[in-house]
């Protein structure tokens, strides 16, 4: 299965996203329903929900993650808890290009 992690931006510099890998890799946390599954992780990109072409820019990301089959997206603790409070605006676009959204990494 192809899958793809978004993260916060504001993380960068903060967040060694270890969590997210080790969790994965592990299969743990919200990676379990992976158990016995063998997965492709396509992207691990930030979100930029604070910039003002945010929408326009998720839009491109979900498009090429379509284009490129990824079937699930998971959204980084930081994006779930995000003071913004855009994550069904996020589902919503992802949907529309067949991604399912899974909130959380670890």
């Amino acid at each position: 299965m192809k899958i793809a992690i978004g993260v916060c931006e504001k993380i960068n510099g903060i967040c060694t996203t270890m969590g997210c890998f080790k969790a994965l890799n592990n299969r743990e946390k919200n990676f379990s329903i992976y158990k016995n599954e063998n997965l492709e992780l396509m992207s691990f990109f930030t979100c930029d929900l604070c910039s003002s072409n945010s929408d326009e820019n998720l839009i491109n990301i979900a498009r090429k993650l379509g284009q490129e089959g990824v079937q699930k997206l998971h959204l980084g603790v930081c994006i779930v808890k995000c003071k913004i409070q855009r994550t069904e605006e996020i589902k919503e676009i992802f949907k529309k290009y067949n991604i399912e959204v899974v909130e959380g990494t670890h």
